[in-house]
């Protein structure tokens, strides 16, 4: 699928910022992106949150499902 970015004058670090991302969230971040523009925030800043934040849903789901990962402490 084409993905449209905003028109930003970091149009470059962006798309780099992108390639990080699994492809399966890919589309999600462009929408994310494409929000924090709309609404005068930085689309790059949004990006990273959007990662960061299904990084951490997924780290978390992973423990959830296999308590056999979890450290007996």
């Amino acid at each position: 699928m084409t993905r449209a970015l905003p028109p930003t004058c970091d149009a470059d670090r962006l798309e780099a910022e992108l390639q990080f991302l699994p492809m399966a969230d890919r589309d999600d971040a462009v929408q994310e992106s494409w929000l924090a523009y709309l609404a005068g925030l930085d689309p790059i800043r949004a990006l990273k949150g959007f990662a960061r934040r299904e990084r951490r849903w997924r780290r978390r789901n992973v423990l959830l499902n296999r308590p056999d990962l979890v450290r007996a402490t």
